[in-house]
Formats: structure tokens, sequence, C-alpha cells
């Protein structure tokens, strides 16, 4: 017993400064899970029921000291998979990673991240964009669930720059370049965001230019206004959009989206509601509308219980659905909903 207690003083001893260096790890992460109910008017199968591991995740990040005010700063996160539906423990892969420096000029990252596009409409996210009940499912896209027209992108390759705050004003940019070119097509993505954050007011404009994915030599774009004020317990959100997409060498069209949210406090509890509306595209009656309401219940700042329901509404033409998870269907003009409960726990 005496040589394991000197063995073990030993390798403590040694790996000490190792952990002196590591001090500023923090390791984080958040269980987010629920079970629902969802059904589809236009499927074959009309309802089903899922347990979803939505956006669990773990990471560890951290900054180095290089002095004059200089630090590296590091970041490595990844989508758990708490549900066992992708086997192996990790589900869609990396999330915001990548290293940089930070100083009195900003901060400078390399790696994969949300664009500052997608970013500019969390403030006014009430489900973390991964539900099922989240208007994503109609905001930041054009064309419907299956056009591939989405702008709240996860970028790799990415390039990005965040400014200091000015007055409160700040300044995102990010580019991720076509690492492939073609003779025809440069996919290269570049997302802009400003943004003025003080006490009640939040508001941002971003704007986001891409190749397009189906039209060589031509380039989709969108350009978006998020606002939220808060009033004590209660703050009302809205955001709307314009996004252009091209159709071929010499046609495009332009899709209108918006969406009005708020939410209220009372202790313990909030109640939020959620109405976004997808515009229509070329083709008349291509659209959709949806309506989401959550209640959550917080144990602690780190522990939240919540229901919600969510309403999907297709126009006669409109091929929209749920996004989170495996999509259950996106027949078109079809009517959708969801009802679920579940646990978040931050950590």
């Amino acid at each position: 017993m005496q040589k394991k207690i000197i063995a073990l003083a030993i390798a403590a001893a040694i790996s000490a400064p190792a952990f002196a260096d590591n001090a500023n790890v923090t390791v984080y992460g958040k269980a987010f899970l629920n079970i629902e109910s969802v059904s589809n008017d236009k499927a074959a199968k009309t309802s089903a029921m899922r347990l979803q591991t939505n956006a669990s995740r773990f990471g560890v990040k951290g900054k180095e000291d290089l002095g004059d005010g200089l630090n590296a700063i590091y970041q490595y996160e990844v989508q758990m998979d708490a549900d066992g539906n992708s086997g192996n423990g990790v589900g869609n892969g990396t999330r915001n990673s990548g290293v940089g420096l930070e100083g009195g000029f900003g901060k400078v990252i390399l790696g994969v991240w949300d664009t500052p596009f997608k970013v500019a409409h969390n403030k006014v996210e009430l489900f973390d964009n991964t539900t099922v009940f989240s208007a994503l499912n109609l905001i930041g896209r054009a064309g419907g669930s299956t056009n591939n027209k989405n702008y709240n992108t996860r970028q790799k390759n990415d390039l990005q720059y965040w400014s200091p705050s000015l007055g409160g004003v700040t300044l995102a940019a990010s580019f991720s370049p076509d690492e492939a070119p073609t003779a025809t097509q440069d996919k290269s993505l570049f997302s802009l965001a400003a943004t003025y954050d003080v006490d009640a007011i939040y508001v941002a404009a971003a704007i986001e230019s891409r190749a397009d994915d189906t039209t060589a030599g031509k380039s989709d774009s969108a350009t978006r206004l998020v606002a939220r004020y808060t009033m004590g317990d209660f703050w009302l959100g809205a955001t709307v959009e314009s996004i252009t997409v091209n159709t071929s060498a010499t046609a495009n069209y332009t899709q209108g989206n918006s969406e009005l949210v708020g939410e209220y406090k009372m202790g313990a509890s909030k109640l939020a509601v959620s109405y976004a509306i997808a515009g229509s595209t070329a083709t008349a009656n291509t659209g959709a509308n949806q309506v989401s309401v959550r209640y959550g219940y917080n144990f602690s700042k780190r522990t939240e219980l919540f229901a919600a329901y969510t309403a999907l509404k297709n126009d006669a033409h409109g091929k929209y659905g749920f996004n989170a998870g495996t999509t259950f269907g996106t027949d078109t003009g079809s009517a959708q909903s969801a009802f679920g409960t579940g646990l978040i726990h931050s950590f």
C-alpha cells in the first residue's frame, strides 16, 4: 500500500505542470432531449412517435495569454447522439470549432462556424435552432425544405472576424473559399452582420452571398433584419428577410420571410409564442406558415423542463416540413404538427 501511495505521489508531481498549463480549459456541454408526436396529413404514414436528441453537445474551449494583450483561443465542439440513433455517440459531426487570435482588434478564428447571417437570428430563437418546433423550418429558407436554399448554416473551411464592441455595435464577417472551383463556378461564401446590443434593445442586420448550387455562374443572396426589445419580464422580437434565388442564367425570384415572437417570464416559468411566414417563390401559393407555443420551467439555472406544440401549414403548392431529426414528410400542400416534452441540462 505504501508503494502505491508513493507511485501516485510521483505521478501527480510529474503531471502537475501539465495541469497548470491547462488551467484555463473549460469543459462544457448540453443534454437536450425530448419525446414528441408528429403528424402529416399527406404522408403515407400520417403520425409517428420520436425521441429526439436535438443539439446535445460536448465541447472544450480556452485561451493562452501570449503577452501584450494577445491571446490564442480555441474551441472544439461536437454534437452528441444521446438517443442511440447514430450508434457511435456522435451525431451531425463537428459543431463550432476552430483556433484563432484575440486582442484589442477583436477576434479572428479559422475552422467550422455558424455564419454571421445565421447567428443574427439566435437572439429571437426559442428552440436552439434544432427542434421540430423552431421557426427555422421556414426562416432562412427559400423554395421549401427539399430545395437546399438554406441560410441557417454552419460553414466549413471558414475564416471569421469579430470586432470589439464600440458603443454596443459589433461586426462579424465570414469568408469560406471554394476549395475545388471549376471553370464555370466558384462556390465561395461571404456573410456579414452588424449588431447593436445594449440594455433592452437588440438589432441586427445581416447579408450573405453564395454561389447558386444549381445554376452555374450565378450567385444567390439573402438579407435579414432582426430586432428584440425587452420590457421587464417580457420581450418581443421580429425577423424580416429577403432571399434572391436564380432559377436559370436569365431568371430569378425573390422570396420574403418573416417572424414575430415573444416570451413572458413568470418566476421559474416561461411562456413563449412564435409565428413565422415563408413567402411564395416565382410560383404562386408555394409558401407556408407556422405557429409554435413553448412552456418552460427552470428547476435551476442549468436545468429546464419544457413542453411545446407547433403547427406548420403549407400553401397549396408549398413543400415545407420539419427539419429536425428525420424529416417527417415534405408533401406538397401538407399540414403538419408536433407536440412534445423534454429536458435540457447545461454544464
